[in-house]
């Protein structure tokens, strides 16, 4: 059974091995500038100690996790979301998804590098819509925002 519980400082190494073992899977030809010394660093300074960080877990091992931040609108945003990829497609992410929609009920906004497909088509299905381009500011990528408010899951047509 999954769980998702906030993130213990334990967490920090397995945690960040997660993140950087999916994104260097999702991205298998793009060499990101920060090595994995740095990445856990950057984890523990911008992430770990804001107390919206969550993990998937089974007794057993970590399975994904997230980073939601409030902004002042009490509109969420998405930091973070990162599922194993020995685990992806078996609702992981949906859980994480709905804990963040639980956390921020007015809304959400994310943003993920545009040639993320699995990711955006994620989003996507789970009443997010697209809004500005950009570039990421760490890899340099282009990237997409993603907007979910509350309204926006009975605007989307069944599939």
């Amino acid at each position: 059974m999954v769980v998702i519980r906030q993130y213990l400082d334990d967490d920090l190494h397995e945690v960040v091995s997660l993140w950087y073992r999916s994104w260097n899977s999702a991205f298998p030809n793009l060499k990101h500038p920060q090595l994995f010394e740095e990445w856990k660093s950057r984890f523990q300074r911008e992430y770990a100690t804001q107390g919206g960080t969550w993990v998937a877990t089974t007794q057993e091992k970590i399975l994904g996790f997230m980073v939601v931040s409030k902004v002042f609108s009490n509109e969420g945003v998405i930091d973070q979301i990162f599922v194993d990829i020995d685990v992806q497609r078996k609702g992981i992410g949906t859980a994480l998804i709905n804990r963040a929609k639980q956390i921020s009920p007015n809304g959400l906004k994310l943003r993920t590098l545009r040639q993320n497909l699995q990711a955006c088509r994620f989003y996507e299905k789970h009443g997010f819509i697209t809004g500005a381009k950009g570039i990421n500011p760490i890899n340099r990528q282009p990237n997409i925002e993603y907007y979910w408010m509350p309204s926006s899951d009975f605007l989307r047509p069944p599939r």
